[in-house]
């Protein structure tokens, strides 16, 4: 489905449904919450978790309901059973990353508190810039999907060839996740905006919009390791 929030005449209002809107938010929060509550799960049995495979379970159950979001996301109450427990993997599935980032660096602590602020500032930035400006994001949707595709084969080339494991590479390639999650957040957040007119499935968005901003922040967690980060 095409989103073009501006295929009419730009001074044509748009009328936005509220309800439906705060329904998208109300998903997006429960998600960031449940998050919040599977990584305090992951920490309290992170060898259980470790050593049991039982994470890469998870994450093959958290890309289940990804790849069959289609089917579930008209079918109620099954919609927000899946809709619940994505995010709750999510947050026991990145216990591993951020338990290493606070006990492999000397300032660990302090990059991931630097980093959760500066997820939330970036994407309040881009959800206002999303609301307030008068482009036409939707034509961004291709290229940011391409963007994502060449964000992961890079990083599986740096996980082959060796050469390409180094600080600068790493930089870059944090800097450039960095730039297209925002950009995906601010894309999402018009298509919210904007649901009543062309039509989309609340919790479909909410899902996006959570996508962009845990992806967003993994990406500046990484940026700030390679910049600032001070291994013990």
């Amino acid at each position: 489905m095409q989103y073009s929030p501006y295929s009419a005449a730009r001074s044509q209002p748009i009328v936005i449904d509220s309800s439906v809107e705060a329904q998208v938010y109300g998903l997006f929060a429960l998600a960031i919450g449940l998050t919040t509550v599977g990584v305090y799960i992951g920490s309290l049995f992170a060898v259980t978790l470790f050593s049991s495979g039982m994470l890469f379970l998870f994450l093959i159950a958290e890309l289940a309901i990804i790849f069959t979001s289609s089917f579930w996301m008209d079918k109620s109450p099954l919609n927000y059973l899946l809709f619940g427990i994505f995010p709750l993997l999510s947050g026991i599935t990145i216990t591993p990353y951020i338990l290493s980032v606070a006990t492999g660096y000397a300032n660990g602590t302090s990059i991931l508190l630097n980093a959760l602020g500066a997820t939330a500032c970036m994407g309040l930035a881009a959800g206002v810039f999303a609301r307030t400006t008068r482009w036409n994001l939707g034509g961004l949707g291709k290229a940011l999907i391409f963007s994502i595709i060449g964000l992961l084969v890079l990083g599986l080339f740096q996980v082959f060839i060796p050469s390409l494991r180094t600080g600068q590479f790493d930089l870059i390639l944090s800097g450039a996740g960095v730039v297209i999650f925002a950009l995906f957040t601010a894309y999402d957040v018009q298509r919210i905006q904007n649901l009543s007119r062309y039509g989309a499935n609340p919790f479909m968005l909410a899902l996006s919009l959570y996508l962009d901003i845990f992806n967003l922040f993994l990406y500046v967690l990484r940026l700030m390791t390679a910049i600032s980060g001070n291994r013990r």
